[in-house]
């Protein structure tokens, strides 16, 4: 019974570590990096285009939203938001009455890209907010 507990003592440093995932950076995950960016323009009939690297997030951003707003954060925009992962896939599109896109649980491996489309005949303003916890 002994030789068991030293045994298993022996195994817990390297269980506890082969949970961990060595690829967090918090200087290189950029989970919320774009919050603070400044309004970007969305040309009539065309996209704007941002890719969120969260590679260096190591699986620990849970409950990730975007929203793209207005540039005043108040007045609602006309264009869509679309969220495609790193194979192209879509991995959520708003709806006209919410302007967000619900991911959830980030993969260790996640390579997100934001389109936002047009909506409207003239140019519009607008800003992501990135929301999540990790």
């Amino acid at each position: 019974m002994k030789a068991l507990l030293i045994g298993l003592l022996l195994l817990l440093p390297w269980g506890a570590s082969a949970g961990a995932d060595i690829n967090y950076d918090a200087s290189q995950c950029d989970a919320f990096e774009y919050n603070a960016n400044p309004p970007f323009t969305v040309p009539a009939g065309g996209q704007y285009r941002l890719t969120i690297d969260m590679t260096h997030c190591g699986g620990f951003v849970q409950n990730y939203q975007i929203t793209v707003m207005g540039a005043k954060r108040h007045d609602t925009p006309s264009a869509t938001l679309m969220v495609l992962d790193a194979t192209g896939h879509s991995v959520g599109v708003s709806d006209p009455a919410h302007h967000s896109v619900y991911i959830g649980t980030v993969p260790t491996y996640a390579i997100y890209t934001v389109v936002v489309m047009s909506g409207s005949k003239r140019p519009e303003s607008c800003v992501l907010y990135c929301s999540g916890a990790i």
